[in-house]
């Protein structure tokens, strides 16, 4: 079973809120290959776990929309590019946990990119 789940997770960065995206070694690749087709054409739509992820590369963004049914990813491309490199480099470690700390706008100022240790 693939994991990939995306939350707001108050007061988990030091007391800040952030953003989880919580993911088993599949969900990570999973991730990373729409990432990678966002990137490369614009747009790109995940569906998971009865949620739609819709990534969309847009110049200067770095926001996340969390619904109950959908997750809107706007990201420019140099933030696109950071964590295609975070998420390629989770998948050619262990398979153990480990995770990774992003800046982005909104709806917090951390993404935390979690494999293996919130699912």
């Amino acid at each position: 079973m693939t994991v990939v789940r995306a939350e707001l997770a108050p007061r988990f960065y030091f007391g800040d809120d952030a953003v989880l995206l919580a993911m088993d070694t599949a969900g990570v690749n999973t991730v990373l290959a729409a990432l990678v087709q966002a990137e490369r054409q614009g747009s790109s739509r995940m569906a998971h776990d009865g949620k739609i992820h819709d990534l969309l590369i847009d110049p200067g963004a770095a926001d996340i929309e969390l619904h109950d049914d959908k997750v809107a990813w706007r990201l420019d491309d140099a933030k696109a590019i950071e964590i295609i490199e975070l998420s390629t480099a989770m998948t050619h470690s262990t398979t153990g946990p480990g995770h990774h700390y992003v800046d982005i706008s909104a709806p917090t100022e951390t993404l935390v990119l979690s494999r293996n240790e919130y699912v």
